[in-house]
């Protein structure tokens, strides 16, 4: 069974299995979490705190949660594409959730760098 993110604030009280979150996107001093289904749900909380409480609640599980610049905390698990020259990363699962998001070429160069740096030390590791 995955591990649940609880967003907990106020009156609001949130409880997300962790494969299941796609990404959480800044709006001011909220944030919208999005999930494989499809629903975006807008919360009282700013990004950081977010990617604070990922930290928290799933500790070393919770390494496939990246934030890319001021805007966006992506699960990894979802990457399908990314473009640095149109400045988009597509976040799918292949059946049903597609997510087209822009962020800056700056971020997503260094992004598309870590990821093939890490896969090759991945490749390098199991031979």
């Amino acid at each position: 069974m995955s591990k649940t993110i609880v967003i907990s604030k106020g009156t609001e009280h949130f409880r997300i299995p962790a494969d299941r979150l796609v990404y959480v996107a800044a709006d001011g001093n909220y944030s919208t979490v999005v999930t494989q289904d499809n629903r975006k749900t807008m919360v009282s909380m700013q990004l950081g705190q977010i990617e604070d409480l990922i930290g928290d609640q799933l500790g070393d599980e919770g390494s496939n949660f990246i934030r890319l610049g001021r805007g966006l905390v992506i699960n990894t698990d979802f990457i399908f594409s990314i473009d640095t020259t149109r400045q988009r990363i597509v976040l799918s699962d292949c059946n049903g959730c597609y997510h087209d998001l822009s962020a800056s070429r700056e971020v997503l160069i260094k992004f598309k760098s870590y990821l093939e740096a890490s896969i090759q030390s991945n490749g390098e590791s199991t031979e």
